[in-house]
């Protein structure tokens, strides 16, 4: 039933989706945009949001590729292109300022999963202003998922997949960078509802 509105937001994950397949396709400058905390740390501040877009493997592009699409198909109502490239870049820069003050054991990073999680969350939480109970269910199994990974570590299969060790840090600080680029739209919704109007289930924050 979501269709019509789900088409509308297809042109910023498409685009993302071509800038890391770019990127993959081009490895010669990947060593220029991976995120590697000792050159951020000499002034390559580009790599906080660029090492985002750099994989390990074929595997690594290809399971963030396929996660990336299943966001479009969960919240593709709430992709309109600018907010969702506004999101992305605040997501990316926003996971890689707290990987770097937060998690000085991360000394070098590859991969679209930490801004996926944070979309997961930014989108669950958009799902809850529309009074979409699935909503609940994405943001508080994220969290669940994202708790048992700082407690239990990550799958060993999922690293033997991308060829590395899993960086569970990136999911945490996504998540978070997700919650407080969302939770401004349940105040939004709450301030709506308290002067008598109803959020419309495409308005982006």
């Amino acid at each position: 039933m979501h269709l019509a509105l789900i088409r509308s937001g297809i042109a910023g994950p498409t685009i993302l989706l071509a800038v890391i397949v770019l990127v993959a396709a081009l490895p010669l400058f990947e060593p220029w945009l991976v995120y590697n905390r000792a050159l951020i740390g000499e002034g390559e501040l580009w790599r906080l949001i660029s090492g985002h877009l750099t994989h390990t493997n074929t595997d690594h592009l290809l399971l963030n590729s396929a996660g990336l699409v299943l966001l479009w198909i969960l919240h593709g109502q709430h992709y309109r292109l600018w907010p969702f490239l506004s999101i992305t870049t605040l997501l990316g820069l926003g996971t890689g300022i707290t990987l770097y003050l937060f998690s000085p054991d991360t000394e070098v990073y590859l991969g679209l999963s930490g801004v996926l999680h944070g979309l997961i969350i930014w989108g669950g939480l958009l799902d809850i202003r529309a009074r979409w109970r699935t909503g609940y269910l994405l943001v508080a199994g994220t969290w669940i998922k994202v708790g048992l990974e700082q407690w239990f570590g990550a799958s060993a299969e999922t690293a033997g997949m991308i060829g590395a060790e899993v960086a569970i840090d990136a999911h945490l600080w996504g998540s978070a960078v997700g919650m407080l680029l969302g939770l401004p739209a349940l105040w939004r919704r709450t301030g709506s509802t308290a002067g008598g109007q109803s959020p419309s289930a495409n308005e982006v924050t």
